[in-house]
């Protein structure tokens, strides 16, 4: 071949796409540009901080993007040289979307990150612009696949029982899916709780959000002075508004006919209603509590959806098996069945008092149940309330039929009430039982799972409190309302265990232990919303602050402390 017409190929070739040769300045700028952009990616994931982010220190998600970036060949993951990947739009509509998870898309920098892509598409940045946009797309990906999956707090910083360690996901491999074509928002769909309250709860998100979204209306007025109370029948100026209110909250049905200024009628029938949901006494009677709640702002609502949904991203992955479930401010228990998503059973509790006597937040495995069972006090109400009494009145003891005892075997001798026993049993050498009977404290049974705050379920004497509305009463215990139907379901599976022989058990003399057939798993929560299998949405207030603290430690922001 003539080297004449070799040196016409060549130079075609270098005319190509450009139309003209590429100069030597040209690629003198071209490899600078590489190198500038190798740079900002190495320096950016070396010193973990990103100086365009909101949240700037990126120490949560780097480890998890170096090797993203590593295997790209120009150390870009959303660039194909300067043409945008096919996914970017998509993955970038789905951070501002974060909100549909309960998520604040502020905290993704989705405004921003919209407006640069936006800029990138106008060819109107510069490569070092493009390499920080590229790390930012990314580390909007990232910290939203991990707080889908297992929450943005560490709950072990907020002193709860969980352990979120066992739910890391891949991060370099999940984000390297998204980058090559998987939608970001599919990803996050498979990597949310499965569980059916969450999934109830997100539906519950989008339309308190549309409610807010579309204006808030007019609080209902204060109460008439001096009763401070409306009760059915009475005349009000609050009547109005307390109906619209209702009426789009969905506990007065659209179409329902005013009545003036009486309060009467279907809307006596909505404030109960609306009462059952928020934990009141369901009398239809507006007083103080029933007015604060329904004017609770909807944005406020929405914010207490979404710390739920915080929360529940913080449980376990749990068996296909039914699990037990106690919403600690919802004094609610209910088991569910992953199956089908229904509530088999739903049961009233009674929870820790919220002064001193907090109900501890974990999950547990329950092994067994005792039918008639002892009650071995805590020291604590040993020595500042058993002794003190016993101490003042020489009778108490055996009215409360407490009996002293030297171990806690069960045939273990008793003793009597002496004040030397009695300073024995304050020094702690000495333990104390009640005997087991219709009123012993625990009722005629408990239910055990392990825990290192020896809380456990059990029945009670005292049913009355089963009535109140607000149920934290206990040392820390949960109190059941029905336990020979919670132990009819726990032992379902146990045909010798059939409701006859349960109740049998309830009435004999001594102690009976049943061990289950197969652990059950009993998780102890705490959600100040709760929407149950039917989508009736509840809203309870924060009887111990968990909301609070929770705010708080969100209000830090990325990167959120884990707990070493």
């Amino acid at each position: 071949m003539p080297r004449s017409f070799l040196l016409v190929v060549v130079c075609a070739a270098l005319v190509s796409n450009s139309g003209a040769p590429l100069s030597r300045s040209q690629s003198t700028r071209d490899a600078r540009s590489d190198q500038d952009v190798v740079a900002i990616v190495d320096q950016v994931l070396t010193a973990a901080k990103h100086p365009g982010l909101t949240w700037g220190s990126i120490s949560d998600v780097a480890a998890g993007l170096k090797p993203v970036y590593d295997a790209e060949p120009d150390r870009l993951v959303w660039f194909d040289g300067t043409t945008p990947s096919p996914s970017l739009d998509t993955t970038l509509a789905t951070v501002r979307a974060a909100g549909d998870h309960g998520l604040n898309p502020a905290d993704y920098d989705a405004a921003t990150l919209s407006q640069q892509s936006a800029a990138i598409g106008r060819g109107a940045v510069s490569p070092r612009d493009r390499a920080y946009f590229d790390l930012g797309v990314s580390v909007a990906c990232a910290r939203l696949i991990k707080a889908v999956h297992a929450g943005r707090v560490d709950p072990a910083t907020m002193d709860w029982g969980y352990d979120v360690t066992p739910k890391q996901v891949d991060v370099a491999e999940t984000l390297r899916r998204v980058s090559h074509g998987t939608a970001l928002s599919a990803v996050l769909d498979s990597l949310q709780p499965p569980f059916s309250h969450y999934l109830r709860a997100r539906r519950a998100l989008a339309v308190y959000r549309t409610l807010a979204q579309a204006g808030e209306p007019d609080a209902v007025p204060d109460l008439p002075k001096p009763r401070a109370k409306v009760e059915p029948r009475q005349n009000w100026v609050g009547v109005p508004q307390l109906a619209a209110r209702l009426r789009i909250l969905g506990d007065l049905p659209a179409g329902t006919l005013e009545t003036g200024s009486t309060y009467t009628g279907p809307l006596v029938d909505a404030v109960k209603r609306f009462q059952m949901r928020h934990g009141l006494d369901a009398d239809g009677v507006i007083g103080p509590g029933t007015l604060r709640a329904i004017n609770v702002p909807l944005a406020q609502r929405v914010r207490q959806i979404e710390l739920a949904m915080e929360r529940m991203r913080w449980l376990p992955q749990l068996s296909d098996r039914p699990n037990v479930f106690v919403n600690v401010p919802l004094f609610r228990l209910w088991a569910d069945d992953p199956s089908t998503g229904a509530e088999p059973l739903r049961m009233n509790v009674v929870v820790g008092q919220s002064l001193n006597h907090k109900t501890p937040i974990f999950v547990e495995r329950m092994e067994y149940v005792i039918f008639r069972p002892y009650w071995n006090p805590p020291r604590s109400i040993i020595v500042n309330e058993i002794v003190p009494k016993a101490r003042r009145d020489a009778g108490y003891m055996a009215r409360e039929a407490l009996e002293i005892v030297t171990s806690d075997a069960e045939a273990a001798e008793a003793l009597p009430p002496t004040p030397d026993n009695l300073d024995r049993l304050a020094a702690g050498t000495l333990r104390v039982r009640q005997k087991p009977g219709p009123s012993n404290s625990l009722g005629l049974a408990k239910f055990i799972f392990p825990n290192d705050d020896n809380v456990y379920m059990h029945g009670t004497p005292a049913q009355a409190l089963f009535s109140r509305a607000r149920r934290d009463f206990s040392h820390g215990c949960i109190r059941l309302e029905d336990p020979a139907r919670f132990a009819e379901w726990v032992l379902r599976d146990q045909p010798d265990w059939n409701r006859a022989h349960i109740d049998q058990a309830m009435q004999e003399e001594r102690p009976t232990r049943v061990n289950l057939k197969s652990p059950l798993t009993v998780v102890l929560f705490y959600d100040t919303v709760h929407v149950n299998s039917e989508n009736v949405v509840f809203f309870v207030d924060d009887i111990y602050g968990h909301d609070r603290a929770l705010e708080a430690a969100l209000a830090r922001g990325y990167p959120y402390p884990v707990k070493h």
